[in-house]
């Protein structure tokens, strides 16, 4: 039987908003949660509750399925505020999993690519000794063994997705797409750490919240840990160039090249992230629809 009663948290946030109205359009009876008002991101009449996951108290529930989004994001600031990133993101996922375990729901974790490091094998392979070089990445990791842990001995069923470099509409504007787009449309200089030939698996929004659909209704035991990317990676400069598109049509290139301020490589990035999608494939029935456009970018180089 699918489930259709989800507790999603972290719904404001640039994934949380897609994957609740995915949920909501499907017909799920969805209540979102988060610490921060909605102001009009979430569907009209949703059932929304304003909750900090550390400390406050919990929805009761039961829910079939806890789709568990919120968390402090991104590696570099999360360097030099560990206690910040274990508090909101270790605690408050060990509060979700206390809270709703005895309701034997499906727990679906966003995790990341990030517990992964230089020195993990390309593509990186679930299996894999991870490698997490920034504090956010070890509480994702941590979070995930918490996950395993309750499967253990409380019998929760727990599905750890990987994201890999999420983009698309509404991303986070620290990310490096929408920092470009927004410091070419303001005419700044680009800020690249390196020499842009860092790579990233890129993954869409749109496969993201499929992703996490299809993980609410896993009908496995235990707990599972599964990469969500494109199996394929692109350059800091490729996203660049789409930046450049984005930012006003082909055209204006052929009188405009932006000002790059390379900075020495960050201690938290790694070389280049690349997912192997065999895994999820196999336990979900998943696989990415929408590609990174690496043809528009050659487009604009050529221009």
């Amino acid at each position: 039987m699918d489930p259709k009663s989800v507790l999603v948290t972290g719904a404001c946030g640039f994934i949380g908003r897609h994957v609740v109205r995915y949920l909501h359009d499907l017909g799920y009876d969805v209540t979102a949660l988060d610490c921060v008002t909605p102001n009009g991101c979430l569907p009209d009449r949703m059932k929304f509750v304003q909750c900090d996951i550390r400390s406050e108290l919990l929805p009761q529930g039961p829910f079939d399925a806890v789709v568990h989004l919120a968390a402090l994001a991104g590696v570099r600031p999360s360097i030099g505020d560990e206690i910040s990133y274990c508090q909101t993101n270790v605690l408050g996922t060990v509060r979700i999993l206390s809270r709703y375990a005895g309701d034997n729901p499906v727990f679906v974790f966003a995790s990341s690519s990030s517990v992964y490091g230089p020195r993990s094998p390309l593509p990186f392979t679930e299996g894999e000794k991870e490698d997490p070089c920034s504090p956010y990445a070890l509480t994702k990791l941590q979070c995930e063994q918490w996950g395993g842990m309750f499967a253990k001995l409380h019998g929760v069923r727990f599905v750890a997705l990987r994201f890999f470099s999420v983009w698309g509409p509404g991303q986070r504007p620290d990310l490096a797409l929408e920092a470009f787009r927004r410091r070419l449309a303001a005419g700044e200089p680009v800020v690249i750490n390196g020499d842009g030939s860092t790579k990233r698996d890129l993954t869409h929004v749109y496969d993201v919240k499929r992703a996490v659909e299809m993980a609410v209704r896993w009908q496995g035991q235990g707990a599972v840990t599964l990469n969500v990317g494109t199996g394929c990676n692109h350059t800091v400069l490729e996203m660049l160039g789409l930046a450049k598109l984005t930012c006003g049509g082909v055209k204006c290139f052929t009188r405009f090249t932006p000002q790059i301020d390379h900075r020495p490589p960050h201690p938290a990035d790694v070389p280049e992230t690349l997912a192997s999608l065999e895994a999820v494939g196999r336990e979900l029935g998943w696989s990415p629809l929408i590609s990174f456009p690496s043809e528009l970018v050659s487009l604009v180089k050529k221009v």
